[in-house]
């Protein structure tokens, strides 16, 4: 990793390993799947709550940067960290539900907008899930480690942060309607979550090699290179 005068990061393929690490850890929800007797609604649900630990993750990322950048006063910190962890989690709580409406009536005997009960019924029925959900973070604090490590959250801020994890869901959201016309309308299960599983394996490939949307306005209106 290099530096240049300009400030402008550079990462040489930020692939490698972590790019295999991003691989790797996808392939344990077809896994769970294909040997572990996940259903279709068990793995679209776990996706779901991977945008959860991604709020997690993208708050810690704001509330250091804010401290690391100095870019904020440590109130305005606090009102963005706040106002996204009410907007994002509205934001989940819809896709949530949408999630548990439309594919939990079999398994939930009718959908339920308790959202904490789902995950408790599923994670009892399933005991592998955890596995899935560990996965999950694990790969969020690696994607966090590399970001602190990187420089990455001393170059942006707060705001610019903010906006981060909405694409990646609305995506993701986008895909698993897809999927849901290939699993319900065309009876192609194994279609369906091919998918969803591919699209979030290119997102987590991408954001290991720092190729992710850039979203720091106003460095980039500034004339600066913002990091990736």
């Amino acid at each position: 990793m290099t530096i240049e005068r300009t400030g402008a990061l550079k990462v040489p393929f930020a692939g490698g390993w972590q790019v295999i690490a991003a691989i790797a850890l996808n392939l344990i929800p077809l896994i769970g799947v294909a040997f572990w007797g996940w259903s279709a609604f068990a793995l679209i649900f776990l996706y779901w709550l991977e945008n959860v630990v991604i709020g997690v993750r993208t708050l810690i990322s704001m509330a250091i940067s804010g401290i690391v950048a100095r870019e904020m006063n440590p109130w305005g910190v606090l009102f963005f960290c706040a106002f996204f962890t009410v907007h994002y989690g509205i934001f989940c709580f819809g896709h949530g539900s949408f999630v548990v409406g439309m594919f939990g009536d079999h398994e939930l005997g009718g959908a339920s907008l308790d959202l904490v009960a789902t995950a408790r019924a599923l994670f009892e029925t399933l005991p592998g899930l955890r596995y899935g959900l560990a996965s999950i973070v694990l790969w969020q604090i690696l994607i966090l480690i590399l970001a602190i490590v990187r420089g990455d959250l001393a170059k942006t801020d707060p705001l610019s942060l903010m906006g981060a994890p909405y694409p990646r869901i609305i995506i993701l959201h986008i895909t698993i309607i897809f999927g849901a016309f290939l699993l319900l309308a065309l009876d192609e299960p194994v279609a369906g979550l091919v998918v969803m599983a591919l699209v979030k394996t290119a997102f987590d490939v991408a954001e290991a090699r720092g190729q992710m949307p850039n979203f720091n306005f106003r460095r980039a209106q500034a004339g600066g290179d913002p990091p990736r």
